[in-house]
């Protein structure tokens, strides 16, 4: 089964780009919540009789899912920043179950989230008013799923490092185009370029995820 949900995930996500890329609002609304309902399916079929590490990701992508959800319904921002801010939460756990607890992380891996937080709510700041405890909050855990993915160095297979931190990355620039779009400036096809980022995101997680293993 797992194969079959892996291509419901790809369609879904193609359908999702076609939508954005057609202006088709309809497809866009039927794509979004299947990508992760099909990526969790896929997760369930490929994780079988793994440890306990991966229920953490299971409610990962299920609290995904409620942002996605949410934030596509009008006035529900916070609501979906709150779902993606558990959702953090539980990859920050799967990543210490798999490797971040005992793992290794270079000076420059900290450093450079540091600095991206730094850099980015010294951009949001002038227009967050009352989102700003909310809006410092969510970027000081999704910053820190950065930071627990990266430290699964050496504590993981090499496969498994390299996509988890790869994805943990491009999770950090898709919601800070979210941010920047929605409190500083417009982003330029921003909708596309979160999309894009955020898919691909949740696939390599995931994809590193299942190829954990202690070397």
């Amino acid at each position: 089964m797992k194969t079959i949900w892996l291509v419901l995930f790809a369609i879904s996500a193609i359908a999702e780009i076609v939508a954005i890329l057609l202006g088709l609002d309809w497809l866009y609304s039927v794509a979004k919540p299947l990508l992760m309902i099909t990526l969790l399916l896929y997760f369930i079929s490929a994780s079988q009789g793994y440890p306990g590490w991966r229920i953490f990701v299971i409610f990962a992508l299920i609290f995904s899912w409620g942002g996605d959800v949410l934030l596509m319904q009008d006035g529900m921002f916070a609501a979906g920043l709150g779902s993606f801010l558990i959702a953090h939460l539980f990859y920050i756990s799967a990543y210490l179950k798999t490797g971040a607890a005992t793992g290794q992380i270079r000076p420059w891996d900290l450093i450079k989230f540091v600095l991206i937080g730094l850099f980015l709510i010294w951009l949001l700041y002038p227009g967050l008013g009352g989102m700003l405890i909310p809006v410092l909050l969510y970027s000081v855990v999704l910053l820190s799923m950065g930071v627990f993915a990266h430290k699964r160095r050496r504590a993981t297979s090499s496969a498994s490092f390299i996509l988890v931190a790869f994805g943990a990355l491009l999770f950090v620039l898709s919601d800070s185009l979210i941010a920047l779009n929605k409190f500083a400036f417009e982003v330029p096809s921003e909708r596309l370029l979160v999309m894009s980022s955020y898919i691909a995101a949740q696939f390599l997680i995931i994809q590193g995820l299942l190829k954990h293993k202690v070397e």
